[in-house]
Order: C-alpha cells, then sequence, then structure tokens
C-alpha cells in the first residue's frame, strides 16, 4: 500500500493517545504471530517548527512509547506503511512543520531508510527528503546510507 493512498481516517483501529512528553501522538494495533501489539507514533517537539518522530510498543505501566523492543509480530511491512502515512497525515494537517527521524539502533535506522526508498517517488511528489551523514545534511538520495533524516513539504 503506499503511502500516499494510505488514509488514516480509513484505518478503524487508529486512535488518538496521550503519550508522556509526546506533542502529537497516533497509535494502531499490530496484528500478529505474537498477538496484538499497540503501537504508537509520537510527534516530540525539538525546535523550532521541528519535529522528532518516535515509534514503538506503547507501555502502560509508564505511559511511554519503548522503542528497544522487537516486536517480531510478521507485519513490519503493513507497520512501516502504518507509520508512513501517519507521517504523511501529520505533515498535511501541519504543512508548516518538519519532521526529524532516527531509529533507536543503526538497523532500525535501516527500516526507515528502506521504507522511504520503497515509497521514494511518492514522497518527492510531495516532500523534501535530506538525509544526515557524518554530520552533514543533504538531499535524499535513494540507496545512499544515512544516519537520519528530515522531511518536510513542498509548498
Amino acid at each position: 500500500m503506499a503511502c500516499k493512498q494510505l488514509n488514516v481516517n480509513d484505518l478503524k483501529c487508529l486512535f488518538f493517545i496521550s503519550v508522556k512528553d509526546a506533542d502529537y501522538s497516533y497509535a494502531f494495533f499490530s496484528i500478529g504471530k505474537n498477538g496484538v501489539i499497540l503501537k504508537v507514533v509520537a510527534f516530540e517537539h525539538i525546535e523550532e517548527k521541528r519535529y522528532n518522530l518516535g515509534f514503538g510498543d506503547y507501555d502502560f505501566s509508564t505511559q511511554t512509547v519503548n522503542d528497544k523492543i522487537v516486536s517480531d509480530n510478521g507485519d513490519s511491512e503493513k507497520v512501516l506503511a502504518t507509520v508512513l502515512g501517519i507521517l504523511n497525515e501529520f505533515l498535511l494537517k501541519y504543512p508548516d512543520y518538519e519532521v526529524f527521524i532516527v531509529g533507536s539502533s543503526e538497523s532500525r535506522t535501516r527500516l526507515y531508510q528502506i521504507a522511504i526508498n520503497v515509497y521514494y517517488e511518492e514522497f518527492m511528489a510531495h516532500y523534501q527528503i535530506f538525509g544526515e551523514r557524518n554530520g552533514v545534511i543533504e538531499s535524499f538520495e535513494k540507496n545512499k546510507k544515512y544516519e537520519s533524516f528530515l522531511i518536510r513539504k513542498l509548498f
């Protein structure tokens, strides 16, 4: 499912949830081989018009997102498409904001990179995408390894 086709209003299980230290947060269920897992995408304000995208499993005891746990629920493609759909919805709702994305580990950052590569054409039609390499921010190029990403709406 392409991210531009994913409308969060069509997801019956998507809802808003309050997450400690997050300014905007969305939740959905991962339903797979390990059961039903509550996933959260949280946008935390980090500086003027810039938000960090946090993503992981919801921890009910701390009301925070655990971005280190590996769920291995067998639905990672759907989960990543949903995260990108939420990012798309967030930037449509707040077009003046930009979103910083980095994984909690190198392998998780690589997953974000793979998702951006898969949906590259759709994203480039609507967004400016930048990647960080060795402390330098540059325009995103497919299949080039980056340490983090910055995405903003095209005007």
